[in-house]
């Protein structure tokens, strides 16, 4: 009995690693994102490479860019850069800034929290990489 027991906790200690080991949020470092923002009610596809992620909303009719700097692996932080197209005259802050951290990673999308200096809290949103 006692043999069964720590072959069982043998084969487990591997299983155990795999939930502690850190994300690897780098295949999402740069590409085109699909973000669905239930709470703002609004799909926006987002463009990432190098030091900018632009975001497009045809909803919002609107196309923003930001400087993207990376805190860690998992962390970074947007900063508004450039309004490029604005039909619906939405006041973006010139000093917007959206901290985001990616807490879970699947094969083709992640899940990020976000803040931002425009809303209280923090909030979860699902995106899936595109390309």
């Amino acid at each position: 009995m006692l043999q069964k027991i720590i072959i069982l906790a043998f084969l487990m200690l591997p299983a155990v690693g795999a939930f502690s080991q850190p994300l690897d949020c780098s295949r999402f470092r740069e590409g085109k994102f699909r973000i669905a923002d239930t709470r703002a009610g609004v799909v926006t596809i987002a463009e990432r490479k190098g030091d900018y992620q632009t975001e497009s909303s045809e909803a919002l009719k609107a196309i923003v860019r930001f400087r993207i700097t990376w805190q860690d692996n998992c962390t970074y932080t947007l900063r508004l850069d450039k309004v490029i197209r604005n039909e619906n005259k939405i006041d973006f802050p010139s000093n917007m800034v959206v901290n985001v951290k990616i807490t879970e990673t699947e094969h083709d999308s992640y899940t990020q929290e976000i803040a931002s200096s425009l809303t209280n809290g923090s909030y979860k949103v699902e995106v899936f990489k595109i390309n």
